[in-house]
């Protein structure tokens, strides 16, 4: 356990959801995430779930939906652990995952489990509506 407060292991979680996906402060990613970051539930295949494999993620997140908006509705703290709850809006623009953009604003929850060691992101566990944001891009019949 590192000696960081629960109020900095807090901060590094908002920084996730603010500066990196609904700013696109892809600096602040660098200084959020350890080298040795493991994502252990990877939500896209083909897409490693190490730090150079979250970062694409994010950015063909913020490509297909680049006003995206994260919310955070709840986090908790506990040692090197922050959870937190979310709800996320974007316009639909350009392709997601090989998806086509359909210009309508859809919107999904997720939740995020990170362990954050000396201000650093090191592991990170997440579920979010999947099935739902497929529905919404026109992917999958609702």
């Amino acid at each position: 356990m590192s000696k960081q407060t629960l109020e900095a292991t807090k901060k590094v979680a908002e920084r996730l959801a603010e500066d990196v996906f609904s700013k696109g402060k892809m600096e602040v990613f660098d200084e959020i995430f350890a080298d040795n970051y493991v994502v252990h539930n990877m939500p896209v295949p083909n897409i490693p779930g190490t730090k150079e494999g979250f970062r694409k993620l994010v950015l063909a997140t913020r490509h297909a939906f680049p006003d995206v908006q994260v919310h955070i509705d709840d986090m908790v703290a506990e040692g090197d652990f922050a959870v937190f709850q979310d709800h996320v809006e974007a316009t639909s623009k350009n392709d997601f995952l090989g998806v086509p953009p359909n210009g309508k604003r859809i919107a999904w929850t997720e939740i995020h489990f990170l362990r954050i060691v000396d201000g650093k992101i090191v592991e990170h566990w997440s579920n979010f509506d999947q099935f739902g944001i497929l529905m919404q891009l026109g992917a999958i019949p609702s």
